[in-house]
């Protein structure tokens, strides 16, 4: 079942009683366009429209989009055209199974307008399909611009039911260059503490099987908190396989897949966490 949940905007300023529709602060300095001039490697957005969504408080509303890099989302940007009270709208990012990859909220009082950013990591591959969620928190209503118009492949929900369009957001990403970060890990100024801590973290995780043919799995002993970075080189330092996990606990088991076909031969595991940085070679068949 289709929904459709678009207003004009007159008709839903009655909502809120004596507000001022055109309330600015410091917090909200849009852009021209509103999404020209941001300063990310590449931005996934919907085109502005006329038309507005009402989203009440516990309301949620869900927007798919496609990565346009390969690395990590660094803001997520809506535009808010009314605001009844003070609250909080929170945001996430969802992979296509539905799991969470990163969230944040930002604070809003009544009468805020604008282009709301919020800063929320969150790794992507490029062309794959995300979800965006924005959820509205408080005794508190929010005016989200929209459209009636669909987006090609975009779907939008309101509360787990479709509706018939599309809300104004963007989503900046940052492209992530596997081989320069990796070797940026390896700058001759941390060699010390590296080499002080590596067995420190050679203890948090165990290989299998080695050698291996197709794949192996890590299996971590002890608890790393915060982004664990989970990369495969080839002796000569090309990145052959490269994920990220956050939260990582005891017992965790990780499936290592390279993404490409590994000829039989010597590899180098490196597991970051941290300022922890650690090293295993692995052998395939």
């Amino acid at each position: 079942m289709k929904l459709k949940q678009f207003y004009t905007l007159a008709s839903l300023t009655l909502l809120f009683g004596a507000f001022t529709a055109n309330a600015q602060t410091a917090s909200f300095n849009a852009t021209a366009g509103p999404f020209d001039n941001l300063n990310h490697d590449c931005v996934s957005k919907s085109p502005s429209g006329s038309e507005v969504l009402l989203l009440n408080s516990n309301d949620v509303v869900s927007q798919t989009f496609f990565a346009c890099t390969e690395g990590e989302i660094d803001k997520a940007y809506v535009i808010v055209k009314q605001t009844s009270g003070e609250g909080e709208l929170s945001f996430a990012i969802l992979d296509r199974e539905g799991d969470l990859l990163g969230k944040s909220k930002v604070v809003m009082k009544e009468g805020d307008s604008g282009l709301v950013t919020t800063k929320l990591l969150a790794q992507v591959e490029d062309g794959r399909k995300y979800t965006l969620q924005i959820a509205a928190h408080g005794d508190v209503s929010f005016v989200i611009e929209g459209r009636y118009t669909a987006q090609p492949g975009v779907d939008l929900y309101l509360n787990g039911w479709k509706l018939d369009g599309t809300i104004t957001t963007a989503l900046g990403m940052t492209h992530i260059n596997e081989i320069d970060q990796v070797q940026g890990d390896r700058n001759s100024t941390n060699n010390n503490q590296i080499d002080a801590r590596s067995t420190e973290l050679a203890a948090t995780f165990v290989t299998y099987p080695n050698p291996f043919t197709e794949d192996f799995t890590i299996e971590f002993t002890k608890e790393l908190k915060g982004k664990t970075q989970i990369v495969l080189l080839d002796l000569t330092g090309n990145v052959m396989h490269r994920e990220v996990h956050t939260n990582l606990r005891e017992g965790d088991q990780v499936n290592i897949n390279p993404r490409y076909s590994l000829n039989p031969g010597a590899y180098a595991v490196r597991i970051m966490n941290d300022n922890l940085v650690f090293n295993k070679t692995v052998m395939k068949h």
